[in-house]
């Protein structure tokens, strides 16, 4: 039973199966996804309309209260201004009658000009127009065994140093750019492993998450990595409310750092930081993930993303099934109002550095918004994204 299953199938296969799953045991993982990765892998890339109502969303950056973006499959950029109350859809343009197609996972800004995008097969993007037109970036990485071709890049992280980003992804992917994307180094792990998530404090402390319980740190920019395995307080079943006895009779199999599934990190400073992953796994460090411990995020879903608290909002994880948790200074718990109402997977949520505004993203066109800091959540209005989808390039 293989669990090198990438995490943007198993995304799709959990919104196929949204309504018949209330966990994903690690038990179970990629034997009972196969038949929908084998459509995923035949179908390649879409190459129709963009539909921004109905799109699946992967990515979110907001730079200010008046420019935050949200990424999703087949090439599509959104563009929200005025603290999310209107949006327009960019065009990947990449010259005459040639755009991106292939799904983007990831978006970085550094001002309301110069942005990069990171997603399927290897693709990374720039612009410094805001978007207006995009330039491809030549990515060259070994052909091996486990990477036959171009690696999907799920993650993106900048350092301190606006200049220097990190990405990463399946077949142990991790990569350096030291000129704001324009060039890239290779610094992948020799194994075949992948990895879902990245993250920078500074320009030297960096982390990066994924499948097999995989957490690694670099002091060296990325340069070296180092395995960080003491992780506290794990349940010892992947369900941990049954008893032994029960585990048992039901053929439970006790839970080991290496059967965790592992889907984002971020952190506050390069001591503070967090690791999300499935079943509800949210570890949490205090000294630089010398020692992690697992902390109740007050549900059993699978967390897809961690936003670390800021000014104007508290830390953040959201997952499958509605989820969005948030912690009040004591406890994780989740937004019954949210998860009554998102009957999907929220991917990557995103705050303002200047007031409560943020943005929330999932699947079927899902985006929320919220203006006091991730309190309360209202979805985006649909029938707006599919107006903007009409209006395509042209001013909100």
């Amino acid at each position: 039973m293989t669990r090198s299953v990438s995490i943007l199938q198993r995304w799709n296969a959990i919104a196929l199966a949204l309504f018949s799953l209330v966990y994903l045991p690690s038990c179970e993982r990629g034997g009972a996804d196969k038949e929908i990765v084998d459509q995923l892998n035949a179908a390649g890339p879409a190459k129709a309309s963009i539909f921004p109502d109905r799109e699946d969303y992967y990515g979110v950056y907001v730079l200010d209260d008046n420019n935050a973006w949200v990424v999703g499959n087949r090439g599509t950029v959104l563009h929200f201004t005025d603290k999310g109350a209107k949006v327009r859809v960019i065009p990947t343009e990449l010259g005459k009658d040639a755009y991106i197609e292939k799904a983007l996972y990831n978006i970085d800004f550094t001002d309301a000009q110069t942005g990069i995008v990171v997603g399927q097969d290897g693709l990374i993007a720039r612009t410094s127009n805001g978007g207006k037109n995009w330039e491809l970036v030549k990515v060259e990485l070994p052909v091996n065994e486990w990477r036959p071709g171009p690696p999907h890049i799920f993650s993106l992280t900048r350092g301190a140093d606006p200049q220097k980003l990190w990405a990463a992804g399946p077949g142990g992917t991790i990569i350096r750019s030291q000129d704001g994307g324009k060039t890239w180094e290779d610094k992948s792990l020799n194994k075949d492993v992948t990895l879902n998530g990245i993250s920078f404090a500074n320009d030297a402390e960096g982390w990066v998450v994924g499948e097999f319980g995989t957490i690694l740190h670099s002091g060296d920019g990325g340069d070296t990595w180092q395995e960080q395995k003491n992780v506290l307080n794990l349940p010892k079943y992947t369900r941990p409310e049954l008893s032994e006895e029960d585990a048992i009779k039901q053929r439970v199999p006790q839970l080991y750092l290496e059967d965790l599934f592992l889907v984002s990190v971020a952190f506050k400073n390069n001591k503070e930081g967090f690791v999300t992953g499935e079943s509800g796994i949210l570890l949490t460090t205090s000294d630089g993930g010398a020692t992690w411990t697992n902390v109740p995020s007050g549900s059993f879903n699978t967390l897809l993303s961690i936003t670390p608290a800021g000014a104007q909002h508290g830390d953040v994880a959201t997952g499958i099934l509605g989820t969005m948790a948030t912690f009040d200074g004591q406890k994780w718990s989740n937004s019954q109002d949210v998860r009554e109402h998102v009957l999907t997977w929220l991917r990557d949520s995103a705050f303002s550095k200047e007031s409560g505004f943020g943005l929330a993203c999932g699947g079927k066109g899902t985006i929320l918004v919220t203006q006091d800091g991730g309190k309360t959540w209202k979805e985006f209005d649909k029938n707006i994204l599919e107006q903007a989808g009409s209006l395509m390039g042209k001013a909100a």
